[in-house]
């Protein structure tokens, strides 16, 4: 399952640093709205909530900050609680086809991040994935690439290993060409040049969309040789921790499945 992730930031005081660009500067709306922008709410606002949206069903889950949690500031109140469900009521739009858009954010207190989508087993876990925030551990998504070696044959394996922090939109990889425990003995050199290729052109794709600020899906129509398959979530204290437990667990299921 796919979902795309956004996160709602708010400003608290913005109309006082508005009045101050006016009294001290003369500021005029256009001059406000150019200092105090999206990315300046983001950058010195509160993340207030998270919006995790079903791109299949156009199911929407909100996880928004409640007065009084732990993560809540003190100055968060009800008040400031109720501006946000009333920005979220303009933010989701139900349309006639029954689905649901996103839209920019009305109130220039507010603003919207927009995360990479990504796969996890079911809605939960996806916001779980993105508003757990664990100095020692977060969950992060994992998944595979499989290599078929022949297309008219069903045998296939795992070539590498992917993690992917939704929170950052940070994604790790790890290959597995010369020691990969999954592969048949007949896995020759022919092949692992095939699967190094493939790999490598799929990491470049992903770090020019990181460098062009762009989103991009790289584990769809890999070509008749390859496919990804979703794998758990872990908790873990980074993607490489999370790769760790993604092999670990590929290594029981493949040795359950020979068995």
């Amino acid at each position: 399952m796919t979902f795309a992730t956004y996160e709602l930031y708010y400003l608290d005081t913005y109309d006082q640093e508005a009045a101050d660009l006016i009294d001290d500067f003369d500021y005029d709306e256009d001059e406000i709205a150019y200092e105090l922008d999206s990315d300046y709410v983001i950058d010195n606002g509160l993340r207030v909530c998270v919006i995790v949206h079903d791109l299949d069903t156009h199911e929407v889950e909100l996880a928004m900050l409640q007065p009084g949690s732990p993560q809540a500031p003190g100055w968060y109140t009800g008040e400031d609680a109720a501006n946000v469900v009333a920005e979220l009521g303009r933010i989701l739009v139900a349309l006639d086809d029954k689905t649901v858009k996103i839209t920019e954010p009305q109130d220039p207190a507010f603003a919207l991040k927009r995360g990479a989508a990504f796969q996890a087993e079911d809605m939960s876990t996806a916001t779980l994935a993105m508003v757990q925030d664990s100095q020692d551990n977060a969950l992060y998504t994992t998944f595979c690439i499989e290599f078929r070696p022949n297309v008219n044959a069903d045998l296939t394996f795992p070539v590498a290993v992917f993690a992917f922090d939704p929170r950052v939109g940070r994604l790790s990889g790890h290959m597995l060409i010369d020691d990969n425990p999954f592969a048949p003995p007949s896995f020759n050199r022919a092949q692992k040049k095939i699967v190094a290729h493939r790999i490598n052109e799929i990491l470049e794709s992903i770090h020019a969309a990181m460098r062009e600020e762009r989103m991009i899906s790289p584990f769809k129509n890999l070509g008749p040789q390859f496919r990804s398959e979703g794998l758990p979530s872990f908790e873990a204290v980074d993607t490489h921790h999370a790769i760790d437990q993604a092999l670990e667990y590929l290594e029981g299921w493949w040795a359950e499945r020979a068995s």
